[in-house]
């Protein structure tokens, strides 16, 4: 009877214990919220003074830490890629500057060493007439080259389809291939692209990516951007000064205006996509 007693306490006490994180917990939970309304209503007041405003829908991202990473340039993808668009008989001419070009009767694939693809090539089938016969043939064609990716999303515009994929785990804002559809049976490739798995070169805990010191600094040099309406961390794909492909931590900002690059660690405007 003694024991019972005693085990009765003792589950009074961890019920108390556990009220009393949870209570905890929620009392931060509200703070935390609280915090963050204030700081979108600080922001919207600042951007104000610079001329422009936050969208009603805005909502300011949760800061992150991403490394910088590095990426290798895949001469075996990119000649997989061209074979596959104009057959394995492609002649392949390497220029100094690193730019590789195939060519055949059915086209041209030409990559260059920062991750840039220029293409035509014939298709063997009939033009898509719309937007949403475009999206199809397009993920069939991708897939057919070896392009299709994980978790990677396209869109239609018309005749033109974008195709996009996050590399670990995060969008690269500028890494997109188009494709063009002509009333001819062809279709012309562009953009960023790059394969393989990325590696961090640098030791350190990464860059520190600020939502709200982003936002100002974007809005105290940014010209001509009368609304605000989203930003999205991720990475931006560039060269660097060993001439090596490298993915650097960057916000994408998204206005009236059109959608501007932002790095992460300068806070200065890199690139405007309109």
């Amino acid at each position: 009877m003694q024991w019972d007693k005693v085990k009765n306490v003792l589950i009074v006490i961890l019920l108390a214990v556990n009220l009393f994180l949870i209570g905890n917990f929620g009392v931060k939970l509200w703070q935390d919220y609280q915090r963050g309304e204030e700081l979108v209503a600080d922001l919207r007041t600042l951007t104000q003074e610079y001329g422009m405003q936050l969208d009603d829908a805005f909502q300011l991202p949760k800061d992150k830490v991403l490394p910088t990473l590095s990426i290798d340039r895949s001469r075996a993808d990119e000649e997989a890629v061209a074979q596959a668009m104009l057959g394995e008989t492609a002649e392949r001419t390497e220029q100094e500057d690193g730019t590789v070009l195939f060519q055949s009767d059915a086209g041209r694939v030409e990559w260059h060493e920062d991750g840039t693809v220029e293409a035509e090539c014939t298709i063997g089938r009939e033009a898509p007439d719309d937007a949403s016969s475009a999206l199809r043939l397009a993920r069939q064609l991708l897939s057919g080259w070896g392009l299709e990716v994980e978790h990677g999303s396209t869109r239609a515009d018309g005749m033109t389809v974008a195709m996009t994929g996050t590399v670990a785990g995060q969008p690269v804002h500028n890494r997109v291939l188009t494709l063009r559809f002509d009333g001819d049976g062809n279709v012309a490739l562009s953009g960023l692209w790059s394969f393989g798995t990325p590696y961090t070169t640098v030791q350190g805990s990464g860059v520190s990516c600020n939502a709200a010191d982003a936002l100002l600094e974007f809005a105290a040099r940014a010209q001509d951007v009368k609304r605000i309406e989203s930003m999205t961390v991720g990475y931006r794909m560039e060269v660097d000064s060993n001439r090596r492909l490298q993915l650097t931590p960057t916000w994408k900002i998204a206005t009236d205006s059109g959608e501007y690059l932002v790095d992460c660690a300068k806070k200065t405007i890199v690139d405007l996509e309109n």
